[in-house]
């Protein structure tokens, strides 16, 4: 498939063609009415080839071909006469767009003045001047030169500026993808965290059980079995979350959080701080509540916490609903609003449900966001558990 170039270039040859075409025929044809040709016929016609054929480079040499246009045309008025007709003005016209239309303002100016010139030059060799008639249609004609100067210039400038539009918008989408990349590195990063301090936690639980079951293991044995079952429950905990934590960048600069790690059990907590914050909140709990590994526990209340943040930034006016949902193998978290919804978290653009989708999608989950057909948003996330 040929290139928007090549396209272009069989145009400038068909434009060219054209022209010589017609220009000919001024010559060697039935004329028209408005057509006159002053001098050799066979050396106009010379002209004529003189002044189309450099059309083919009008794209590329727009200020060129018009001078050379118009030296050729003054050169042919000035030793044969005032000739006129397609073969006068077609070459002067396409030039006349085209360095409008494809030459910097200087350049564009230039070659305005090289047309003016040709035009000048022509009434000063018409010898049916000073008639009113004759200086009525000299006037029309030269001003379509300046006609097609001024549309090739309107439509380089309206080119420049879309062209200027979309690098904006090339270079905003660009920008956005940074930011949303950064937003994800960052989430990653405090993941990573986050299950750093899980995991600490599950061994040193893990250590005590151990060294209490050594304590215990000669004078009851059966608390000593206990206490090795919960060191086997935590060591998988453990290695769960240690399988998630791998390939994900922690960033060793950070300060550690010193207060405890929140989890569905501060739920009420977080809904009081809502209803503070001016965000009447309903909290349910649906199922029978049961213990989660850690990870799970403080990314549900993660994503709970993200979700009404957007609500109270975006929603306006509203209210919230909170439910949360055991299931046999899986955690699912549900929160709704009924204010006007949260756009940037609707087309997936917000960094608060980049967040909640790397939380979600590192535990075999997923989310979704959408409009609420009653009015306001909704967040749904699940997150599968496994039977414990």
């Amino acid at each position: 498939m040929p290139d928007i170039r090549t396209w272009q270039g069989r145009f400038d040859v068909l434009v060219a063609l054209l022209v010589a075409v017609l220009a000919q025929l001024d010559v060697w044809g039935p004329r028209l009415a408005s057509a006159h040709v002053s001098g050799s016929h066979a050396v106009v016609a010379a002209f004529y080839v003189a002044t189309s054929l450099p059309l083919l480079w009008r794209r590329r040499h727009p200020l060129a071909v018009v001078v050379v246009v118009a030296v050729a045309d003054m050169a042919q008025f000035v030793s044969l006469g005032a000739s006129s007709g397609d073969g006068v003005l077609l070459p002067a016209l396409v030039a006349s767009y085209s360095v409008g239309a494809y030459s910097e303002l200087r350049a564009a100016f230039a070659g305005l003045a090289a047309a003016i010139a040709v035009a000048l030059t022509h009434e000063l060799e018409n010898p049916n001047l000073p008639t009113a008639r004759a200086v009525l249609r000299a006037a029309v004609w030269d001003l379509t030169f300046v006609a097609a100067w001024l549309l090739g210039a309107y439509l380089r400038t309206r080119r420049l500026y879309v062209g200027e539009l979309q690098e904006r918008a090339a270079r905003a989408e660009h920008e956005r993808d940074e930011q949303a990349r950064a937003s994800v590195a960052e989430e990653r990063a405090r993941i990573a965290r986050e299950l750093h301090d899980a995991i600490a936690h599950g061994v040193s639980v893990m250590v005590v059980q151990a060294e209490a079951a050594d304590e215990v293991l000669d004078d009851n044995p059966a608390a000593a079995r206990e206490a090795l079952r919960k060191v086997q429950r935590g060591g998988r905990d453990a290695l769960a979350e240690l399988r998630r934590v791998v390939g994900i960048l922690r960033d060793n600069g950070a300060r550690p959080d010193l207060a405890p790690q929140p989890g569905l059990a501060t739920l009420e907590t977080l809904v009081s701080q809502m209803r503070e914050a001016g965000l009447p909140t309903e909290l349910r709990i649906e199922g029978e509540r049961r213990p989660l590994p850690h990870g799970i526990d403080l990314s549900a209340y993660r994503i709970v916490q993200e979700a009404l943040t957007n609500v109270l930034k975006h929603a306006g006016p509203a209210r919230a609903t909170v439910v949360v949902r055991y299931s046999a193998d899986a955690l699912v978290l549900e929160v709704s609003d009924n204010g006007r919804g949260a756009g940037a978290m609707a087309n997936g653009a917000g960094h608060g449900l980049a967040g909640m989708r790397e939380r979600v999608t590192l535990y075999g989950g997923k989310v979704e966001a959408t409009t609420r057909r009653e009015g306001g948003f909704r967040v749904l996330a699940v997150l599968p558990i496994e039977g414990r």
